[in-house]
């Protein structure tokens, strides 16, 4: 009797200290909490160049790497290695298909895939292409940024950024933002091309009389188990999709960033091209899934016309003038985001440079800020994020 007395009795501290455990942990909501990238690794790979990360195998012992400058490719082990190294933007018959329009990624642990302006194509890790995928129209690469995630794999469908299918509405105006769609699916299995999502009922390019700019709506994604969010440069929301039903409306999430500078539509936009002003509106820069919950994203508010046409006055014909002196006033950054709120910029330590690849909030790829050091190798940072 006195041990079972002893047990329940044991028990029922045990229970109570849990409970008052679990009530006493912080409970901050996002928008108060301070945030910092903590290094606790690194990649460091003998070759001096700019490299970028792109991407790990999912066994987690192969790591792809790019020259942003030369666009050599690497191919190196967990410690840095190196195992292949070749260029396929060079002319032969492992080619890209046109320009590179992102990142590669890995289908499997030997595969990767490289989304170029003419198609996308498949190499093994020895640089050697195994498989081509070229749509039914002609693609474009007016808007390129090399480092951006433009493709993500879906079970044996691509859902990759790809513009070109609607180039008889031109690159921007009333019929575009009306008649085009923003991304394409391709069946691995058919090699079929697919467009998928128009602007958004909810978006402020789906009208039938503002015109906006090329630039504004150039969108970034992220696909996070069977939900894919997409985002516009000028336009501060995730739009989120069931990948199962992609006609079904999106869940919008506006994101609150204070004084977030969008287009005076007043002023019809630059036709076909870009002005100085379009560099300093408000800008969605990536979307990137933490988890099932949460996403960083990367942005900048922008600048009020007034400041913004003084600057770009003041610095005539001298750009590295302009965007240095905008920069001192367009203060963004990294922030996460949970479909209502935004935590505080993340402070990131001077030696990170550009950030390369998430995986979660406990993997975060950084290349090195070369404005910081001066090696002659090149290193890889992983990060992790922790409270200040």
């Amino acid at each position: 009797m006195k041990n079972r007395l002893l047990i329940f009795l044991s028990a029922f501290i045990l229970l109570i200290g849990c409970s008052q455990e679990k009530s006493e942990k912080p409970t901050t909501p996002l928008s108060e909490q301070e945030l910092q990238f903590e290094i606790y690794d690194s990649l460091v790979v003998d070759y001096l160049g700019n490299l970028t990360l792109m991407d790990i195998n999912p066994a987690g012992n192969r790591y792809l790497l790019i020259d942003q400058n030369t666009e050599d490719i690497l191919v190196t082990d967990q410690k840095g290695t190196i195992l292949h190294q070749y260029n396929l933007s060079q002319e032969g018959p492992d080619q890209i298909l046109g320009n590179r329009l992102g990142v590669a990624k890995f289908m499997d642990n030997e595969k990767y895939l490289v989304p170029g302006s003419n198609g996308l194509t498949t190499y093994t890790l020895d640089g050697k292409r195994s498989d081509s995928f070229k749509p039914e129209f002609t693609g474009l690469s007016s808007l390129v940024i090399p480092s951006s995630q433009s493709h993500y794999v879906w079970g044996n469908q691509v859902i990759v950024q790809m513009p070109g299918r609607f180039s008889d509405l031109g690159q921007q105006g009333i019929d575009l933002q009306l008649k085009s769609k923003r991304l394409e699916m391709v069946d691995l299995n058919t090699g079929k091309y697919q467009a998928i999502i128009p602007f958004p009922q909810e978006s402020k390019f789906n009208s039938e009389t503002k015109e906006y700019g090329a630039l504004d709506f150039y969108c970034s994604f992220t696909v996070s188990g069977d939900s894919l969010h997409l985002s516009f440069r000028n336009e501060a929301k995730i739009f989120s999709y069931s990948l199962k039903n992609l006609e079904n409306p999106p869940l919008v999430k506006p994101i609150p960033i204070p004084n977030f500078q969008g287009r005076n539509t007043d002023k019809k936009p630059t036709n076909g091209g870009f002005n100085a002003r379009d560099f300093f509106l408000g800008s969605i820069n990536s979307v990137l899934s933490l988890n099932q919950e949460e996403l960083l994203i990367s942005y900048l508010p922008g600048l009020d016309d007034e400041t913004a046409n003084q600057i770009i006055s003041e610095a005539g014909s001298d750009f590295n003038k302009m965007f240095d002196e905008a920069g001192k006033l367009n203060k963004g950054g990294l922030v996460i985001f949970d479909g209502k709120s935004i935590s505080k910029l993340i402070e990131i330590p001077e030696i990170l440079g550009n950030l390369n690849k998430v995986n979660s909030r406990e993997e975060i790829w950084f290349s090195l800020n070369f404005s910081e050091a001066e090696n002659d190798y090149s290193v890889i940072y992983k990060t992790r994020l922790v409270n200040k």
